[in-house]
């Protein structure tokens, strides 16, 4: 039987129809969710999939993360290995019906399944497979069986690489193609960033995107700069002192040439973390952020394979080191968000 699931990652540029049917064989032939079959033979990743679905399915996002305990009326409508099988853990009871987290929504006929064996009609979430996994052990107490551990252990981490159908249209005009008409206004200087959208897998053009990466560190830092790598220069996309969002920052511009650092971070597409010394680079900073530059943190916001961006954070009350896999994997997030916008606009005009 097709799979929504595959014929949405065909159509969207993500597989081809060859690969899409060697993942539905490999689902059958092991008894196992097209949805790990995909994430086991692709780079695709666990959390582009699942951003990817909540997106396409218009259903919310679910991070199951840090998840620990269910109700134990929660786990009466489905035994633990019901949870495995499908997938699937119980939340709530809403207006709607049973709210269920979901490894992969699309699938009607396990929507169906579900829906009889629980007794209610579902309102499902999207969540990431692999810590969906991990939360209905934790949520039922027990031990992941050993078949459920290998199948994690299996599944490849998201590639660092966009999928070739897509790579010449980027190459051309990255971000541009995130445009989505009916842009929001942009924020006023005395707005806080905390009042906008912090939800990235809702974001309906990139500056939501830049508003919900913004939000979710409002505060955190003495300094944040969000900046876009265009022809060799950085320009000001978000800047933030501590929760004030600086005015005209979209006006800055910061060459990337004769900065050693930034070269290192845009082409070696690795984290900056230290003192910076370079003069040039220094007064740019100073200027679009009143920076101090004693303890900073350059990351790269990368897309389909590229350094499309950067963030650049300071911070002299906390130790940054213990922040960076937190801001990495916001970038991520954040590069997610984008990809998806991109595929969405493509299936537009099509």
């Amino acid at each position: 039987m097709a799979s929504t699931l595959l014929k949405l990652l065909v159509r969207t540029g993500m597989l081809s129809q060859q690969l899409s049917d060697e993942i539905l064989r490999h689902a059958g032939n092991g008894d196992m969710a097209v949805s790990t079959s995909t994430l086991i033979l692709t780079g695709i990743g666990q959390d582009r999939l699942a951003h990817l679905l909540s997106r396409q399915l218009k259903r919310p996002y679910f991070e199951p993360e840090h998840m620990q305990e269910l109700s134990p009326v929660m786990r009466e409508f489905l035994s633990m290995e019901q949870a495995l099988k499908h997938r699937a853990l119980p939340l709530r009871l809403s207006q709607q019906g049973l709210v269920i987290a979901m490894a992969d929504p699309s699938d009607q006929e396990r929507l169906n399944t579900l829906s009889e064996l629980v007794g209610y009609p579902l309102a499902p979430q999207v969540a990431p497979e692999c810590r969906l996994l991990l939360a209905i052990g934790r949520c039922y107490r027990k031990d992941l069986p050993e078949r459920e551990r290998l199948l994690i252990e299996q599944i490849r981490p998201e590639a660092d690489i966009s999928v070739p159908p897509l790579d010449a249209e980027i190459d051309e005009s990255l971000l541009e193609e995130a445009e989505i008409v009916e842009d929001e206004p942009m924020p006023t200087p005395a707005m806080a960033a905390t009042v906008r959208n912090t939800d990235l897998s809702a974001a309906r053009n990139r500056e939501d995107v830049a508003d919900a990466l913004v939000a979710q560190l409002v505060g955190q830092f003495e300094r944040m700069g969000l900046f876009l790598l265009r022809d060799e220069v950085l320009c000001g996309w978000r800047g933030l002192t501590g929760d004030r969002l600086l005015p005209d920052f979209s006006e800055i511009k910061i060459p990337v040439a004769g900065s050693a650092i930034l070269r290192s971070v845009l082409s070696g597409k690795r984290p900056f973390l230290g003192r910076i010394s370079e003069p040039p680079l220094i007064q740019h900073l100073k200027t679009s952020l009143e920076a101090a530059t004693e303890r900073a943190a350059l990351l790269p916001l990368i897309l389909a394979g590229r350094t499309v961006g950067v963030l650049y954070v300071e911070d002299n009350r906390q130790a940054l080191n213990e922040r960076m896999g937190d801001l990495q994997k916001l970038l991520g997030k954040t590069a997610c968000a984008l990809e998806i916008l991109i595929l969405q606009n493509k299936l537009a005009q099509h």
